[in-house]
C-alpha cells in the first residue's frame, strides 16, 4: 500500500512509485487493482468490480462506454451469463449497455435478468444488495455515464470520468448533469487533467466561440470539418452548433446518434456522411462535418481538407504543443469531458472524504499537487 506520509520534496523519485503496486485495505473496506480483472471494491464482503470484468465479482459496475472502461468478458463466461450459470450483478444505463455491446461486439453482454441497476436511465437511482445501498448518478462525461455511490459500514463514492459544470443545450434538447459533491468517507476519482495547467472554458463561453467560429467561416464559404471522438464529445458538439443546415456525421458517430436517439435525446438536424460523395460534398461550400481526429489522415477526408475546409479540434490536450503537432489544425478549442485541475481540486475538498484514491489519469503528479493542497495528506492512495 502506497501512502503520502510527508509532503513531497522530490516530484522525480515520487514519480517512480506510480510503477509499484497500490492500494488500500481496511477493517471493512478493500480498493485494490488485481492483475487480471483490473479495479475493484470489496466492502462488507461483498465484490464489486470496477469498469472490468470480474468472475469472482457479485456485482460489475460501467461507469460509461468509452472503449477503456467497456469489461472484456472472455466468451466461456459470456456463454455462462447466458446459461445463467452466474450469479453475478450489472450495474449501469441502458445507453451504457447499448453502446457497450454495440463497439464491443462480441466481447461484452450479459442478459437482462442480471441487470440490477439502471435500466430506466434516470439521472439518480439505487438498490439494496447484501445491506448495501448502491446508487447510481449522473456525472455529465458522456450520455449514459453514471458515478456509483456505495452505502455501508462506510460510504464510498467512485466519480470514474466526471465533469462538475452542467451542460444545456437550448430549447428541446436533452442537456448533460454533472456531478455535485457528495460527502463521503472513501472518494475514489478520476484525475486525468491533474495538474494546474489544465484549465478549461464554462460550457457556456465554448459554445460561444465554437459557434462565431463556425458561422463566421461559412460565411466567407468555408465549409468546416470538426474532429472529435466518436462518442462523447462528438455528442456533445453536435448538439451545441447553431446550424441552420444539417450537421454531416461520419458513420462511427451517426451509429451512436441513431443509439441515443432511440432512448429520448434531441440532437436536431444531422445527416450520415453517406449521403454524399466525395466529389458532392467537395462542391459544397456550407457543409459542418464531425469525424474522429485520424480519420483526418484518411481518403475522403483529406482531399476535403485540401479543398479548403478549414479543421478544427476540441480537446483538453491542446495546449500540448506534442498533441498539436500529431494534429496540425487550423483553430484548437479547449475543451473537455473530464473535469478540469481546479474544478476537481475543489470537488475533492467539498466531498470532505476521510480517503482519496485517485485511479485514471496524472495520478502521481496530481498526489504531489494534492497532498500540497490538503492540511491531511496522509489519506491520499491510488490504484
Amino acid at each position: 500500500m502506497e501512502k503520502l506520509e510527508n509532503p513531497i520534496r522530490n516530484l522525480k523519485n515520487y514519480l517512480r512509485s506510480k510503477e509499484r503496486d497500490h492500494g488500500l485495505k481496511n477493517k471493512n473496506v478493500i480498493i485494490r487493482k488485481h492483475a487480471l480483472y483490473g479495479n475493484f471494491i470489496k466492502i462488507d464482503d461483498t465484490l464489486i468490480a470496477i469498469d472490468h470484468w470480474n468472475p469472482k465479482a457479485d456485482l460489475i459496475y460501467i461507469s460509461h462506454a468509452h472503449m477503456d472502461h467497456i469489461p472484456n468478458i472472455p466468451n466461456k463466461d459470456i456463454t455462462k451469463l447466458e446459461k445463467g450459470d452466474s450469479e453475478v450483478g450489472f450495474l449501469c444505463t441502458k445507453i451504457t449497455k447499448e453502446i457497450a455491446e454495440h463497439r464491443k461486439r462480441e466481447k461484452f453482454t450479459f442478459p437482462e435478468s442480471m441487470w440490477l441497476l439502471g435500466k430506466s436511465n434516470k439521472t439518480r437511482e439505487s438498490i439494496y444488495f447484501d445491506n448495501l445501498k448502491i446508487s447510481l448518478i449522473e456525472n455529465g462525461h458522456t450520455y449514459g455515464s453514471r458515478s456509483l455511490l456505495i452505502e455501508g459500514s462506510e460510504r464510498i463514492l467512485i466519480t470514474s470520468d466526471f465533469i462538475g459544470e452542467n451542460k444545456y443545450f437550448g430549447k428541446n434538447r436533452t442537456g448533460l448533469r454533472g456531478l455535485e459533491p457528495i460527502k463521503c468517507d472513501y472518494l475514489i476519482t478520476e484525475c486525468t487533467y491533474g495538474s494546474p495547467k489544465f484549465t478549461f472554458p464554462s460550457f457556456f463561453t465554448l459554445k460561444k466561440r465554437i459557434n462565431e467560429y463556425v458561422k463566421t467561416h461559412l460565411t466567407q464559404g468555408f465549409p468546416i470539418i470538426i474532429l472529435s471522438y466518436s462518442f462523447g464529445k462528438s455528442q456533445a458538439i453536435l448538439n451545441m452548433l447553431e446550424c441552420s443546415k444539417k450537421v454531416i456525421l461520419e458513420r462511427s458517430i451517426s451509429n451512436i446518434v441513431e443509439i441515443l436517439e432511440l432512448n429520448g435525446i434531441d440532437f436536431g438536424n444531422w445527416e450520415p456522411y453517406g449521403n454524399y460523395t466525395k466529389n458532392k460534398l467537395k462542391k459544397k461550400k456550407d457543409y459542418v462535418l464531425l469525424i474522429p481526429p485520424y480519420y483526418m489522415f484518411r481518403e475522403p477526408y483529406k482531399t476535403l481538407i485540401r479543398s479548403g475546409a478549414k479543421l478544427v479540434l476540441l480537446s483538453g490536450k491542446v495546449i500540448s504543443e506534442e498533441y498539436r503537432n500529431k494534429f496540425p489544425v487550423d483553430e484548437y478549442f479547449k475543451y473537455s469531458d473530464h473535469v478540469d485541475f481546479k474544478n476537481l481540486t475543489e470537488f475533492i475538498s467539498d466531498c470532505q472524504p476521510k480517503k482519496i484514491v485517485l485511479n485514471h489519469g496524472r495520478i502521481a503528479e496530481f498526489s504531489y499537487f494534492l497532498s500540497n493542497l490538503l492540511e491531511n495528506n496522509k489519506n491520499i492512495y491510488f490504484i
